[in-house]
């Protein structure tokens, strides 16, 4: 049934890496803590409707999650794509605590939440630019594209959902759903879609061209959160008290906590790629784990599961992120 799993957010590894390597009392720490408890709480809802999802017959639906795909000049992206042969169905997945009011005339959401009132893009305006992204992907690609329908999901069970004063929900506002409301939601579509516009052909080579085009590729987090190079710390991280580690006879020790591991490298080189880039050469690894040792580091790295390129000192080890 799921085309394409959910996996952590790049982005919640690199500010967690982020964290990891850099002074503790770093003036950008709060901020980077801060958009790893949103992105978090986002991720979070999101598998809570993974959730409800798994519960649909897997033979007559294809999921995709949290696809990332090219658009000339951009990219843009879908918390979950769900196909049948009948039609297509977008999912906008909202985490949002608190009450929701929803404003038809201005096209905003706005939330209170311990008395405090934030105003939000209207999602319903998110999800029909998406279904008019998506259409235009599947044009480009020579794709078979069923009829294309869309929800906006409420994770959090708590939340309340009301419109403004004076107004009615009507649609396209009453797409906006509690999650426990979806697999009745999806009911509703398949008794509304009985014409087959997909065939089993023809789906095969949409997962095919999606999971072909889907983008791995990630942006700089220091140039995020304006963090030069020179501020990340080098060296082996206690996992346990953070001080830096020492190597002695094939083994990583801990002179705060005396932890020792073997293995004590293998996050280390992991944050290398989450902050840097997906490759690394020997020189570029003895930098980073502060070790004086070309040998060392080659057995390192010959040991990672890394792609390699290139031989001798052109040499680079290269990650490949899904």
């Amino acid at each position: 049934m799921f085309a394409k799993e959910r996996k952590i957010p790049i982005r919640i590894e690199q500010n967690e890496a982020l964290i990891r390597n850099l002074n503790r009392h770093h003036s950008k720490i709060p901020l980077i803590e801060q958009d790893l408890k949103r992105r978090n709480a986002g991720y979070n809802g999101e598998k809570s409707i993974d959730y409800h999802l798994s519960f649909l017959d897997s033979q007559k639906y294809m999921i995709f999650n949290d696809l990332k795909l090219p658009l000339t000049p951009y990219h843009f992206q879908i918390d979950s794509l769900l196909f049948t042969p009948f039609y297509t169905l977008i999912l906008e997945i909202k985490n949002i605590s608190g009450t929701l009011t929803i404003d038809s005339e201005f096209n905003q959401l706005t939330r209170n939440f311990n008395g405090i009132e934030t105003g939000f893009s209207d999602p319903i305006t998110q999800a029909n630019r998406q279904r008019l992204f998506l259409q235009r992907f599947f044009y480009e690609h020579n794709l078979v594209l069923p009829p294309i329908k869309y929800l906006v999901v409420i994770s959090n069970p708590s939340t309340i959902l009301k419109m403004a004063p004076g107004q009615k929900l009507y649609t396209p506002y009453n797409k906006i759903i509690h999650a426990q409301n979806l697999i009745s939601e999806i009911s509703k579509l398949n008794s509304s879609y009985n014409e087959m516009a997909a065939t089993k052909k023809d789906l095969r080579k949409i997962k095919r061209v999606l999971l072909a085009q889907h983008d791995t590729s990630m942006t700089s987090v220091l140039k995020t959160f304006g963090i030069e190079e020179h501020e990340i710390i080098n060296g082996v991280k206690c996992e346990y008290c953070a001080s830096i580690m020492t190597r002695k006879f094939g083994c990583w020790h801990c002179p705060q906590c005396n932890l020792s591991s073997k293995t004590a490298h293998e996050r280390a080189m992991e944050d290398y790629f989450l902050l840097f880039k997906p490759f690394i050469t020997n020189r570029e690894l003895r930098t980073f784990l502060d070790i004086p040792s070309p040998r060392t580091a080659h057995l390192l790295l010959n040991s990672s599961n890394l792609k390699i390129q290139g031989t001798g000192k052109s040499t680079t080890y290269h990650k490949e992120f899904s």
